[in-house]
């Protein structure tokens, strides 16, 4: 498996772009973003499940098990368009399960042994994480329009239920990854500077 990087941090952070960007500077860029699944449908159709149909009914209709198994197939794409790759890299991965892992904690949905399986995964070489405030990240989320319920704390997007899912957010994933070596970069400053500090760490060629 050719060695890759994990690109980690907020919602609104500027991931995507950031990733767009590595893709156009020829790194293999693997996310379950529709963007880079082209025609894999199946990823994507379970993927606009998750929030819609599964997250909400967690431990009421569904227990956290069976909707947790509705974001593991994602988790897997990931994992195994990890597998085939083998060329001389650089590959970056969107996320991973560092996200979304901590996030579904957050949310009060936990099934260890799926969360267990997940760590199991290839671990990153290391792990580049776009550093931006939960102030900026709110106003960049449209004061909480665009905010998902994935994306703060109880029914409805206020400036305190984002902040505050944000903080923590922040905080899971760091303990998660922090046996990993971590390159934080500044996400607030402009998308060319972001990205040329995410492809020096990966060690790309720009």
């Amino acid at each position: 498996m050719t060695p890759f990087w994990t690109l980690l941090g907020p919602d609104f952070a500027g991931k995507s772009s950031a990733l767009a960007g590595l893709r156009a500077a020829g790194v293999t860029v693997v996310s379950h973003d529709d963007e880079f699944l082209g025609e894999r449908a199946l990823v994507s159709k379970v993927r606009g499940l998750w929030i819609p149909d599964a997250l909400p009914f967690a431990g009421t209709r569904y227990t956290h098990e069976l909707v947790l198994s509705v974001m593991h197939p994602v988790i897997l794409h990931q994992r195994d368009a990890l597998a085939r790759q083998a060329g001389p890299g650089p590959v970056v991965i969107d996320s991973y399960y560092y996200k979304p892992m901590a996030a579904c904690a957050l949310r009060g949905v936990t099934h260890e042994p799926t969360f267990d399986h997940w760590r199991s995964f290839p671990r990153p070489e290391g792990v580049v994480y776009l550093d931006v405030p939960p102030a900026v990240t709110w106003a960049r989320a449209g004061d909480g329009a665009l905010a998902s319920v994935f994306e703060h704390y109880g029914a409805e997007a206020t400036e305190e239920s984002f902040t505050r899912f944000q903080h923590d957010l922040r905080e899971r994933m760091f303990a998660e990854i922090g046996d990993l070596p971590v390159t934080v970069v500044d996400g607030t400053e402009p998308p060319e500077a972001v990205l040329a500090k995410v492809v020096a760490a990966v060690g790309a060629v720009s």
